[in-house]
């Protein structure tokens, strides 16, 4: 019996030391996930003093491997290029005035969002929404979100489509994402569902419904605090990080594949950017032969009611400016890096 005893109280002394053992190991865990949370908290919040690891490393220095998909024998399209962005910066507009060329052929639906919603529909799904046309046509699609794409996405995209062209829209940071914080705001008014953009609609509305609507979608009703924090939302702080998402697809498609557009020259120098947009995807002639000045004056996707179109007052602009100065800084810092002669507003000046 005593050499029972003696035996079950080192089991019993075993177990102690194995749970101090997982306490320790799961209190390092912790730690290393704080730090970690820490340091993405810092980054995104406008630390740039010590750049991260993915801002260092080289153009077209990618180490990921890129694999082949499984399902590569369905696809029947080769795509020419692709638009990623930026979200609420003209996407809409570039994609009508796209659709003009008679060389040029997208899907009749924007946004296609395959590579981040719909890739289980496979690719085969993917080849049958571009309209049949002639061999010498060249097909394209606008996907905004895309610009935000994880690495292996952009991996795939470069495999699949590696002479692909990659055109990207620079807006004003603080007008891009006060934009499209109105727009979420107008949609979780009506009870739409991610990814669900359409236009107001407000005329298909009674009296009760509209006046309901547009007060809780007035943004007069919201205090700094509310926009500010939808701002450090990761939807919103991401897709002001131009440069550290552009980085990434650099690391796939060189510098001569990516096109960067100031989104100011939709409204200063339509036609000439339109023909810069033809010439870097690889068709035939100007403009001037497929679109009229009418079509290239029309805009797209505005809020349909004046208090839905307020500007932002000037105690936010200050803290938006605040919050954006550093990923304007580095976008400006890259397009310098790339031989691009303009800029974005730096807010030095607010």
């Amino acid at each position: 019996m005593s050499d029972f005893s003696s035996l079950l109280g080192k089991l019993q002394n075993a177990a102690k030391e194995v749970n101090k053992s997982k306490q320790t190991v799961g209190e390092s865990t912790q730690d290393s996930g704080r730090s970690r949370a820490a340091k993405r908290t810092k980054r995104f919040h406008g630390d740039r003093s010590k750049i991260s690891d993915d801002n260092k490393l080289p153009l077209q220095n990618s180490t990921r491997k890129i694999t082949k998909p499984r399902d590569v024998d369905d696809l029947k399209v080769d795509i020419s290029f692709l638009c990623i962005g930026a979200q609420k910066a003209g996407t809409t507009w570039l994609h009508n005035m796209l659709r003009l060329h008679p060389q040029l052929s997208l899907p009749s639906q924007k946004e296609l969002h395959f590579f981040d919603w719909y890739r289980k529909r496979g690719l085969d799904w993917y080849s049958n929404q571009f309209p049949k046309c002639d061999e010498d046509c060249l097909l394209g699609e606008i996907t905004p979100c895309y610009a935000v794409l994880a690495e292996d996405k952009i991996a795939e995209i470069k495999y699949l489509f590696p002479k692909s062209k990659i055109i990207f829209l620079a807006r004003d940071l603080i007008e891009r994402t006060w934009s499209a914080i109105l727009m979420e705001l107008r949609n979780t008014v009506r009870g739409m569902e991610a990814g669900e953009f359409t236009n107001d609609h407000i005329a298909q509305m009674d009296k009760r419904e509209r006046e309901k609507f547009l007060r809780e979608a007035d943004p007069s009703n919201y205090d700094d605090n509310y926009f500010m924090e939808r701002l450090q939302h990761s939807t919103h702080r991401q897709r002001s990080d131009y440069a550290y998402f552009l980085r990434r697809w650099l690391r796939y498609f060189p510098k001569e594949q990516i096109l960067i557009i100031n989104y100011k020259d939709i409204s200063q120098r339509p036609r000439e950017m339109m023909d810069e947009v033809f010439s870097f995807i690889g068709v035939d002639g100007k403009s001037e032969n497929c679109i009229k000045d009418e079509q290239l004056e029309m805009r797209f996707n505005a809020a349909s009611e004046p208090q839905l179109r307020q500007q932002i007052r000037p105690s936010l602009r200050k803290k938006m400016a605040k919050y954006l100065k550093p990923m304007a800084n580095d976008f400006n810092t890259l397009l310098g890096e790339l031989g691009y002669d303009w800029k974005i507003d730096d807010y030095s000046s607010i």
